[in-house]
């Protein structure tokens, strides 16, 4: 079975010394239900959001919590690093690239567009 995190353990307690149940946290602060029970590793079916809203809402459960929000962050961090990218992934296309090139292929048809006005008026 799977160890408890830290930020689990932390979550679960200021939650349980502040009286309230996960239902009454999340009408108190508006974070889903599901997040609050996924943010204190409870087994839970749910879609979450990405990480960043999930490290929101774990900053908005902590200062309801009265807990240190940056502390609470930084165990999520820990606990939720940021993957690094994919090495084989191909940098997008630089947008002044395209342009570029747009502006050169519409000066050539203008180009040719006068050459052959020009070439009928003989």
């Amino acid at each position: 079975m799977r160890e408890i995190s830290d930020l689990a353990v932390q979550l679960r307690a200021a939650i349980e010394a502040s009286q309230h149940t996960v239902e009454e946290l999340a009408d108190k602060t508006k974070v889903p239900r599901t997040t609050i029970l996924a943010l204190i590793e409870e087994p839970v079916a749910a879609v979450l959001p990405e990480r960043v809203y999930l490290r929101g809402h774990l900053k908005v459960l902590a200062q309801s919590l009265k807990l240190d929000a940056e502390a609470m962050a930084a165990a999520f961090d820990a606990v939720y690093p940021v993957a690094p990218p994919p090495s084989d992934m191909v940098p997008p296309e630089s947008p002044a690239r395209k342009l570029a090139v747009s502006a050169g292929l519409y000066g050539i048809a203008l180009l040719a567009v006068v050459v052959a006005f020009a070439t009928a008026m003989r």
